[in-house]
């Protein structure tokens, strides 16, 4: 924008013109004219860029409505909305075939299920098959879980680029966090860092993980050898199978695979 002594210089130089004067004073109307285009594209060029395009996968409408009146006092013109997981993995497949990818997920880690019956049933497994398909793709966790093991194991896979709780700083937390995504900076609020450098944080690998997983879904040690050797999952053979479950009960102190899957499950490992 032009400042008063500019304003003041160009009124001038057009009065003077319509006077007659020398058409010598056109070039310092042309010149401020110039000035003024440079100054506008500057001002224009100075505005922060942000995403363009974002998905939020929420079950709750009110968290919906809030973090998309958040996106637009950022500027994002682009934001689509799913209560499902399912739905979420489908648009962000559609909006990559349509050339409009999905820049930034805001993803929700627990919804509540109803009638529909869903292959991704939460955020966390939402977040693996995205980052499977699509590694560039942002990613936000806003969820009201707020348990170090969660979080822990969130942060140190790296898949996502912040972790936000939804507490009474929350929707601060998440705009500083999008800022920063944009950047290409990771975000963790202070509060969660505090969290995270607890020293009884129970740390075990993604291998071990997924056995307590299938055991607490029925399966028995035979049945994960065949799975994770059919999946090329290693190592499969039912003896190292075995020894990580004799491992992790000795660890825990637990006596019996249920007293482990129900220590794994207090702590939120699974």
């Amino acid at each position: 924008m032009l400042d008063f002594q500019q304003k003041l210089k160009f009124l001038v130089n057009l009065r003077q013109i319509s006077l007659g004067k020398p058409v010598g004073i056109q070039f310092k109307r042309t010149k401020i004219l110039r000035q003024a285009s440079n100054i506008e594209s500057r001002s224009l060029s100075n505005n922060k860029l942000m995403f363009k395009h974002v998905l939020i996968a929420e079950d709750l409408d009110s968290v919906n409505i809030a973090v998309t009146q958040l996106l637009g006092s950022l500027g994002i013109k682009e934001i689509e909305n799913t209560q499902y997981c399912d739905q979420a993995f489908l648009r962000c497949k559609k909006a990559e075939l349509d050339n409009n990818p999905i820049d930034l997920l805001i993803c929700d880690l627990s919804f509540k299920q109803d009638f529909r019956q869903e292959k991704i049933e939460n955020g966390e497994e939402l977040i693996w098959k995205l980052k499977k398909d699509f590694p560039a793709l942002k990613i936000i966790v806003h969820s009201v879980e707020d348990h170090p093991t969660t979080i822990s194991r969130l942060w140190d896979s790296e898949k996502i680029d912040a972790y936000i709780c939804k507490d009474r700083n929350g929707m601060q937390n998440l705009k500083e966090a999008i800022v920063k995504v944009y950047n290409d900076e990771k975000f963790l609020p202070k509060s969660l860092k505090d969290t995270l450098k607890q020293d009884n944080i129970v740390q075990i690998a993604d291998y071990e993980v997924r056995i307590l997983k299938l055991l607490s879904d029925g399966y028995t040690q035979e049945e994960i050898h065949v799975k994770f050797k059919k999946e090329g999952t290693y190592p499969h053979s039912k003896s190292s199978i075995e020894k990580r479950l004799k491992d992790l009960k000795e660890d825990f102190g637990a006596r019996t695979n249920p007293q482990l899957i129900s220590m794994a499950k207090d702590l939120k490992i699974i």
